[in-house]
């Protein structure tokens, strides 16, 4: 087993010592592409410096491997912690056992449990085979049980019992939360049973209306869930890519948005408004309680940078 760093902090333990943390999410990049750019976005996220860093796992077909080793490169050679995005559609129980342990071995031990979505273009007409998870609370409550000491049993091997006793794992589970989603009650329900089943702390989708996180965290409030719930947002430097994200995400971009954005007088101008923009939103996420901020960067490291270091 890799010999795991001090800097590798679990994501629970950060909210417990900062105020507020800074953390920002990348993406492999796709199979075959210079390792470069990876390397230079973590570089430039340490410089400001985050808490931790998320590697999203690219969709079943999306061809971006990666995620694993790279948050191992995170927190080994960059010694910031790393939170790896673990999906359950595409593998079995046993093989979700097996990826899990591979990430223990490692060190990588923060985990942001998913579902997972398809790949651009295809329809999400999810229909799990046999022995697969329909949902990322069953894939929450797999890694709870794993921390538990609880493994699966192997058929022939392990006699008639059930579960397999073995030493505990110590995995800090995350979760997606879904703010925007209707209704508001079923988004709770969603959120509480994740967290019933061991889910820890939660990263929201996309969200760019300071009334519809704290609309949620309110809710989420009132149903007894009191994990952490950090806004996740990404800094939209043009009036075109706020209307892809309408259209490709389903997210919420305010009217004022993309009107002061179309008012641009060229691309740093724009950027400069998105800045100020999404700083102002920020603001009101941590005026509604944020335990942190999480920025996703894309392949604008520096913008993403840029925001995360105006709330130092």
């Amino acid at each position: 087993m890799v010999a795991e760093k001090t800097t590798q902090k679990s994501i629970v333990d950060l909210f417990k010592e900062k105020a507020r943390t800074l953390s920002a999410e990348i993406i492999p990049p796709r199979n075959g592409s210079e390792t470069e750019i990876i390397l230079r976005q973590i570089d430039r996220l340490k410089k400001v410096p985050v808490d931790f860093i998320s590697v999203t796992k690219g969709a079943g077909g999306s061809l971006r491997g990666g995620t694993l080793p790279i948050a191992q490169l995170i927190k080994e050679r960059f010694e910031i912690s790393s939170l790896a995005h673990f999906t359950c559609r595409d593998y079995t129980i046993e093989e979700i056992e097996n990826n899990l342990i591979d990430h223990f071995y490692f060190g990588v031990k923060n985990i942001l449990a998913l579902r997972g979505d398809p790949p651009d273009g295809l329809p999400d007409a999810f229909k799990p085979a046999p022995n697969r998870h329909s949902y990322a609370w069953q894939l929450v409550k797999q890694i709870t049980s794993l921390n538990q000491g609880d493994y699966i049993s192997r058929k022939g091997f392990d006699s008639k019992i059930e579960i397999k006793k073995g030493m505990p794992t110590s995995f800090c589970i995350g979760v997606a939360a879904h703010p925007e989603h209707q209704p508001l009650e079923q988004a709770v329900e969603y959120l509480k049973i994740k967290v019933d089943c061991g889910a820890q702390f939660a990263i929201t989708q996309m969200i760019y209306d300071a009334d519809t996180y704290e609309r949620f965290v309110e809710a989420c409030t009132k149903s007894g869930i009191s994990i952490p719930i950090l806004p996740g947002v990404r800094v939209l430097t043009s009036a075109p890519t706020a209307l892809r994200m309408r259209k490709k995400f389903g997210v919420y971009v305010p009217k004022s948005f993309i009107e002061k954005l179309s008012q641009a007088a060229n691309k740093e101008d724009a950027r400069q408004i998105g800045l100020d923009l999404t700083t102002n939103l920020c603001a009101r996420f941590f005026k509604s309680g944020a335990k942190g901020l999480h920025a996703f960067v894309m392949n604008d490291e520096n913008t993403g940078a840029e925001l995360l270091e105006r709330f130092l």
